[in-house]
């Protein structure tokens, strides 16, 4: 499996992102500056980082390659909560008026601003397709937005009919501020985990929005990660203390439940407990100071902590012992935790050193300066769009629609249509009910007997089209039939 690295975001002004071998806790490189706040660093697609600033009302942009920032953009506040879609596309940050700003990576535009939260934005989450917003704030507030209506056109703020975005979900169940969240797998059929200071981790179905597990532990939390098979939930205390609440338990996962572990050892280890409701609650010990962040590695192996103690903990899951202990450097308090895999032209062995560096991709991503307010097309014109690249790496059928020259909604949406004679279908479809819609519109001049011919031929070839579709998906129904009959039929 390609190396993975940690990076590790300190509180400091004067601080760095430091990259560590995962496996060995080698330091690679380091970035600067950067004053990252806790949940404000956050992987920007394959080619960037980005941190939010906690002495200044600004976010930083850094590549792989460079040990220096390549892109500083300014906010309309100070921000505390990062987070980026998956794919880079997209990037979102929560203010301390309860905002979110969501900018479009590639543009650098400034697509929506609501009020998501009556107080400040604690921390933000993508779902792993990108098409879900998890927010959680100091108001106690955890709200699930979908992507597709906060980017909905006919939200125009300056409309007298405008209303803010409502909440897919929207959960009250914590008394205090939420601290962090973490989002697992399955798009909206994914589990959301949430710590508060109230004590308490939460377990939440996205679907349909019920609580699955209310757990309740001995000190504040303030960090939570997810086990990549959802086997265990990990939760950072304010104690030093990281807490593993078992998710196969007997019972576990139903009602209301809370675990005091007792008789640990004062050294770094273990120490076991039940949860009322049958769930195994382990607690890893070994920091000294509150714990503000976690991340599990890639194959749900170690487990990775930050601390103000100034140490990063590198712990195996299977014994719960720490195996490695990463030192920040001046003992700056730790406030983000990430885990990766190493990127391909990470500057390795430049110690931070100015003007260090190495080659970047000869494609990098789009990544342009991020504008202040909703609006301003930044660097492009009126006319352009969002750059893209095109490497290979997308199908051809998405790049077509992403860039807009897919089939229109009028057309057939069949999987058994060919794309090219869905296209062509489509464009003769939509040619033709313009036409008849501007031959149609009240006050319309009566048209020739040579417009009424080519209505008339415009609505026979409409007509064609539906039937061509019509015995496409017929043949697609009857091939699958088929098909279903020869794989259930008994072996000879």
């Amino acid at each position: 499996m390609q190396k993975q690295v940690v990076l590790l975001g300190c509180s400091l002004p004067d601080s760095n992102i430091t990259a560590w071998d995962l496996r060995t806790g080698t330091n690679l490189t380091s970035y600067k500056p950067s004053s990252s706040s806790r949940n404000g660093l956050c992987c920007v697609g394959r080619d960037y980082l980005a941190a939010a600033q906690t002495n200044k009302d600004a976010l930083h942009f850094f590549a792989h390659h460079k040990d220096q920032s390549v892109q500083r953009s300014f906010t309309v506040e100070r921000t505390a909560a990062l987070a980026s879609s998956m794919d880079g596309t997209y990037l979102a940050a929560g203010g301390a008026s309860g905002t979110i700003y969501l900018w479009e990576v590639g543009s650098g535009r400034l697509l929506r601003t609501w009020a998501a939260h009556y107080k400040a934005v604690s921390v933000l989450a993508f779902a792993e397709g990108g098409s879900v917003l998890v927010s959680g704030g100091d108001d106690t507030l955890v709200n699930v937005w979908l992507l597709a209506d906060l980017l909905d056109v006919g939200l125009d703020p300056m409309s007298a009919e405008y209303s803010r975005p409502q909440p897919l979900h929207a959960w009250c169940e914590h008394t205090l501020p939420v601290t962090s969240l973490a989002v697992g797998l399955g798009e909206v059929n994914a589990v959301v985990a949430t710590v508060s200071l109230d004590r308490t981790l939460q377990l939440h179905a996205m679907s349909d929005g019920r609580l699955l597990l209310n757990a309740r532990l001995p000190c504040a939390l303030h960090c939570v990660a997810l086990d990549p098979g959802e086997h265990a939930v990990y939760a950072g205390g304010s104690d030093g203390c990281i807490y593993e609440v078992s998710l196969t338990g007997a019972n576990g996962g139903s009602g209301s439940s809370s675990a005091h572990p007792q008789g640990a050892s004062a050294g770094s280890g273990a120490s076991l407990s039940e949860l009322s409701g049958g769930s195994h609650v382990q607690r890893m010990e070994g920091h000294s100071r509150v714990v503000n962040s976690l991340a599990v590695s890639l194959d749900g192996e170690l487990l990775v902590s930050g601390s103000d103690d100034g140490t990063a903990r590198v712990w195996d899951l299977r014994s719960r012992q720490a195996v490695q202990v990463i030192s920040a450097p001046g003992a700056a308090p730790v406030t983000s935790v990430l885990v990766m895999l190493q990127p391909l032209h990470l500057t390795v062995g430049s110690g931070g050193a100015p003007g260090g560096g190495r080659p970047g991709p000869k494609r990098p991503a789009p990544l342009a300066p991020l504008v202040k307010y909703t609006g301003m097309a930044g660097n492009l014109k009126a006319w352009q769009g969002t750059p893209i690249i095109v490497d290979g790496s997308v199908q051809i059928q998405h790049l077509s629609q992403t860039c807009g020259l897919g089939a229109p909604p009028t057309a057939p949406q069949h999987p058994s249509l060919p794309w090219g004679l869905a296209l062509s279908a489509a464009s003769s479809s939509a040619a033709a009910s313009a036409s008849l819609e501007s031959s149609q519109q009240p006050g319309a001049q009566r048209p020739s007997s040579a417009s009424e011919a080519e209505v008339a031929a415009l609505r026979a070839e409409v007509a064609a089209l539906k039937e061509t579709s019509t015995e496409w998906q017929a043949l697609h129904a009857e091939l699958y039939a088929r098909f279903v009959a020869v794989v259930q039929a008994p072996a000879v």
